[in-house]
């Protein structure tokens, strides 16, 4: 089959990103502002398979499909080339999990493919499936976030439901059992934003409080202990919160005073800090001011200062991010050089990818390719260093 120029360009990023990047599990929704809550990364990597989504609502795939992760009618196999995922149009979010995907369209329906032992489709059963699967019993859905083997999904009213592996409480109904449909979270009303880890969730509220619940083995819920929870729990001492963040094993959160907080996992000093190997409740991360944006990935987190300064730190000693500083990362919050424009956050994934607002790609080690053929309209900076 002729390879066509959309299909070059995401094979030559996804290349690019394979070699920066150790294949972790992207398993949380960007943490933008209120507004925002729809966009997730324009790509998302799971255990061994890739998904893009590009402007014109089109989900394409690559990588590994033990499991009908790609979403192309078969099982097992790969494919370095990026395929369309057939029946995938108009979708606004997009993520990978363990070894299954998730996607959200505008009308609101949440559609599910790919790994189902724990009951990430849906469907009620635990047969895999290799094409893309309409969730049945959830609608309106404005936000979704994925774990290694659960999916979350936010509604319009704000209320948060769940399904797939439970065996930490991570879908939050109370149990300890895989979830083979969608369940309501108990208590949780008035959600504006919702994050997941590898096997916990948490949740923002309009109130600016912040609950958490699933597994809490490296301190994750933020309550100041360890067991897990099946229920959603209040995060201590937080509050005012504005947006949040999660890797694979610590949560991130953004106060409107511009202060960043950190808790869970340490093991790459994604909290900022060198002396503890994990933390059971959010602290401040030090040396950061006037934030107005964050997003965490399985081993760092990245912030975006009211001056357009890029932040970042942790994934220490792994050679996975440069700053201008250090090829290893970072046990402490460095600035990440080479952006003197308007950013966002746009993606989990790496501190080198970021938007720009002014609708262009711009980067030396960026393609023509690229910049012709994503024709994004806020674009990425996936810089090569």
């Amino acid at each position: 089959m002729k390879t066509t120029h959309k299909q070059a360009s995401i094979t030559r990023v996804w290349k690019k990103s394979r070699r920066l990047l150790t294949l972790g599990l992207v398993s949380f929704l960007l943490a933008l502002p209120v507004a925002s809550l729809a966009a997730t990364p324009w790509y998302s990597h799971g255990r061994d398979h890739t998904l893009a989504l590009t402007e014109d609502g089109n989900v394409w795939a690559l990588g590994g499909n033990t499991y009908g992760q790609l979403g192309n009618g078969t099982f097992g196999g790969e494919t370095h080339e990026p395929n369309l995922v057939p029946g995938m149009s108009n979708v606004i979010a997009v993520l990978a999990g363990g070894n299954h995907s998730v996607a959200l369209k505008k009308d609101g329906t949440v559609w599910a493919w790919g790994f189902n032992g724990s009951g990430q489709i849906g469907d009620g059963t635990t047969q895999h499936s290799p094409t893309p699967y309409k969730v049945e019993g959830i609608s309106n859905v404005k936000a979704i976030a994925t774990g290694s083997s659960h999916i979350i999904a936010l509604k319009q009213d704000g209320t948060v439901w769940g399904w797939g592996g439970n065996h930490s409480g991570q879908v939050g109904n109370g149990e300890y059992q895989d979830c083979m449909s969608p369940a309501q979270v108990a208590g949780l009303q008035d959600i504006t934003s919702i994050v997941a880890g590898s096997f916990n969730t948490s949740a923002l509220k309009k109130n600016g409080s912040m609950w958490s619940w699933g597994f809490n083995g490296k301190g994750q819920l933020g309550n100041g202990g360890k067991e897990r929870s099946s229920t959603p729990v209040l995060v201590a001492g937080l509050d005012d919160v504005h947006a949040i963040a999660a890797g694979d094993w610590h949560v991130v959160a953004l106060k409107h005073d511009g202060s960043v907080w950190a808790w869970g996992s340490n093991h790459a000093s994604q909290l900022g800090r060198t002396k503890v190997s994990y933390s059971l409740s959010p602290v401040q991360v030090q040396g950061l001011k006037n934030i107005t944006d964050i997003t965490a990935s399985v081993g760092h987190t990245i912030a975006i200062a009211k001056n357009d300064a890029v932040w970042a730190w942790g994934d220490a000693g792994t050679g996975q991010w440069g700053n201008g500083i250090s090829l290893d990362g970072s046990t402490y919050p460095v600035q990440v050089t080479g952006y003197n424009v308007p950013v966002t956050v746009a993606a989990v994934v790496n501190p080198d990818t970021v938007m720009r607002d002014n609708g262009l790609l711009a980067d030396a080690g960026t393609s023509d390719a690229v910049r012709a053929h994503f024709n994004m309209s806020e674009a990425f900076i996936t810089a090569s260093r």
